[in-house]
């Protein structure tokens, strides 16, 4: 895709987040069946059916579940890939699968263990390609995320098997158990599947404007 075109694509992948987001506030309501008053909480219990779990605050865990992968044909993503773990190696698998299946553009970007910051020189040249999403894998990228990822709030973020202490409205993330970067890692529940599922429930939720959240998939 040409350099020039990247702009207005994110233009209107922006415009339709901003659509989504609006659309699903307006479905929410107050108990009676009233639109709920400007700032007030809204029950759980109002919220649609078919949102990912709850209208968050950001920072908030809340439980999620997969979608059916949907067309992302003219997204982008570009993924960080920490190491050269099993576990690594089984997300970056599941990354291109989804993006298969999907029809997203997908662009590879490996820490080099040589480098002085392998992790940070290779979010460096995820951001500089101007992605419409950066994804970072596994618990391997949370260091530098926490460092760096409050520096670029124009770039959307998906940490995929981790989560960030404290995370600004631009980093989603999605765990499930033994993926939590809170817990003792578990290489076991890392499979291909779990990357899957984890990568369309980031998605969805970032594309429908709810973000800075963490997604926890039972």
């Amino acid at each position: 895709m040409s350099t020039c075109l990247r702009p207005l694509r994110r233009a209107a992948s922006l415009f339709l987040a901003a659509a989504s987001a609006l659309a699903l506030a307006a479905c929410v309501s107050a108990p009676d069946g009233s639109s709920a008053p400007d700032g007030s909480p809204v029950p759980p219990s109002t919220v649609p059916s078919d949102a990912v779990g709850v209208l968050p605050a950001p920072g908030r865990t809340i439980d999620a579940a997969p979608p059916e992968t949907g067309d992302l044909s003219g997204y982008s993503i570009a993924v960080l890939i920490p190491d050269d773990t099993e576990a690594s190696q089984t997300l970056l698998d599941a990354t291109r699968a989804f993006a298969d299946a999907s029809g997203a553009e997908l662009e590879e970007f490996p820490a080099d263990p040589a480098g002085d910051d392998p992790v940070g020189d290779a979010l460096a040249s995820a951001v500089a390609a101007d992605a419409d999403l950066v994804v970072g894998l596994g618990e391997g990228v949370v260091g530098v995320f926490d460092v760096e990822t409050g520096k670029i709030l124009d770039q959307q973020v998906l940490v995929v098997g981790g989560q960030l202490a404290e995370p600004t409205e631009n980093v989603t993330a999605v765990i499930w158990p033994g993926a939590t970067s809170r817990e003792p890692a578990d290489d076991g529940s890392v499979t291909s599947q779990r990357g899957i599922d984890a990568l369309g429930t980031g998605i969805e939720s970032i594309r429908a404007g709810l973000t800075g959240v963490v997604l926890s998939l039972g």
